[in-house]
């Protein structure tokens, strides 16, 4: 059975980010693999383990961040490992993009899987579109899934329950396992195990979504009842322009 991860690091992770004063301060050694993708590489194992077969894990991320999740994976079991410089899939304005040249590259290189996991973390966009340019099924929220790949898809009220067709793209919760640890022997290794690069270039290359917050310095009212007896409807209307009040 031929799996494939495409693994990312923890998105909630509160030491990633640290701010002080007008200064946020982005910290990459605080990124590790997702407790999803971790949940998901120990299915993949299971599987591997009751029918053979090999895991490829795959990254987006970047940098230090990239190869500390990857060298992870591989301590964990993966038999390959591959950092993708691509851009970042979060951005919407390159997510289909980067999806649609994954795409190529694993049909380029005869990349046939039966089976591609990933840890639910963010957006199902990223995965959908993958598995909209593979043609397969996508299989999402899935919070319980067995070796005979029954599942149980976790939804907002209730759960949906069937068995997954293969191929396949399944974005998993942690909830499905608990993932075994890595030894100190497999670690070892996997830190001077090769990881493979790989880069895309899109057509909108050096074009990314921006957000910019503007400081807006409000004026300040001072609302006298003594001198304007009007001051207290005018102090509403300016609550209710400002969505403060309804």
């Amino acid at each position: 059975m031929k799996i494939a991860l495409i693994a990312k690091a923890e998105a909630d992770n509160p030491k990633t980010y640290t701010s002080h004063k007008n200064k946020v301060t982005y910290h990459p050694e605080n990124l590790f693999l997702s407790e999803e993708d971790k949940s998901a590489l120990e299915f993949a194992l299971q599987l591997t383990e009751l029918k053979n077969g090999a895991i490829d894990v795959y990254t987006f991320e970047q940098g230090e961040a990239a190869e500390r999740i990857l060298h992870e994976a591989l301590a964990m079991g993966a038999s390959t490992a591959t950092k993708i410089s691509a851009g970042n899939i979060n951005d919407p304005l390159l997510q289909n993009k980067i999806a649609s040249e994954f795409v190529h590259y694993l049909k380029e290189n005869n990349e046939k899987y039966d089976l591609i996991l990933t840890g639910k973390t963010t957006s199902s966009a990223f995965p959908a579109a993958i598995a909209a340019g593979l043609g397969i099924s996508f299989y999402d929220y899935i919070s319980m899934i067995d070796t005979s790949l029954n599942y149980e898809m976790k939804l907002e009220k209730g759960k949906i329950t069937g068995q997954c067709v293969l191929p396949a793209i399944v974005a998993t919760l942690d909830s499905i396992n608990v993932p075994r640890l890595a030894s100190f022997t497999s670690l070892s290794t996997a830190i001077n195990s090769s990881i493979n690069n790989v880069s895309f270039k899109t057509s909108d290359e050096g074009v990314t979504s921006e957000i910019v917050a503007k400081p807006v310095k409000n004026e300040k009212i001072i609302f006298n009842l003594d001198q304007d007896p009007k001051a207290t409807q005018k102090l509403v209307e300016i609550l209710k322009q400002n969505g403060m009040l309804r």
